[in-house]
């Protein structure tokens, strides 16, 4: 017997769009691209031949913690470069970089991340890998440090890494927070706003 369920009740059942590719010619696209080369031409020089594709993730929700996943950089395989001119796609959270309350340094810090995920392999000798066909292999990087806060405040700098990533900090520029102040009683008597993620 034919399916006779009305059109819009049909529709409604199709399958969500998980991933969308960010266009380099669409108005978000021209922004986004800009932004990402010069990440790249500043900081990531070793990438600068590396294809790089920006794309929405259009499904990330938080997880059982609150944790939302903003962004997350993927190394195309062997046959992803084969279909497509990619060597890296660079997937951001879309609910979360088109929040009116994320500004554009928070954006730009979030990208820069995901470039530094992006490297090239080396060979034995020091030198870019090649493969077969001559490209460049490429790999993805590790953070620098996996730790819990609640660790930190507990027992410090307990290991090199942290050790690291606190003299990084100590050596940053100062500026004033990204991120928007913890909900709360504020010592400055200002009302508290909450963080978009």
């Amino acid at each position: 017997m034919p399916d006779t369920k009305p059109e819009a009740e049909v529709e409604g059942k199709r399958k969500p769009v998980s991933y969308d590719l960010i266009h380099h010619d669409s108005p978000a696209g021209r922004l986004m691209y800009a932004m990402l080369n010069d990440l790249v031409e500043e900081h990531h020089e070793e990438i600068t031949n590396a294809r790089i594709a920006l794309a929405w993730a259009l499904t990330w929700k938080p997880d059982v913690d609150g944790h939302a996943k903003l962004g997350q950089c993927k190394k195309a395989s062997d046959l992803d470069r084969e279909l497509h001119p990619y060597d890296f796609v660079v997937l951001l959270n879309a609910e979360w970089w088109q929040d009116g309350r994320v500004v554009d340094a928070q954006r730009r810090a979030l990208l820069d991340h995901e470039l530094c995920h992006a490297t090239v392999k080396l060979d034995k000798d020091g030198e870019p890998a090649r493969d077969a066909k001559d490209r460049v292999i490429y790999r993805l990087r590790k953070h620098d440090i996996e730790e819990f806060s609640e660790i930190v405040a507990r027992h410090g700098c307990y290991k090199r890494d942290l050790e690291l990533f606190a003299s990084a900090l100590r050596r940053a520029p100062k500026q004033s927070s990204l991120i928007e102040r913890e909900p709360g009683p504020q010592p400055d008597g200002e009302p508290a706003q909450e963080r978009p993620y």
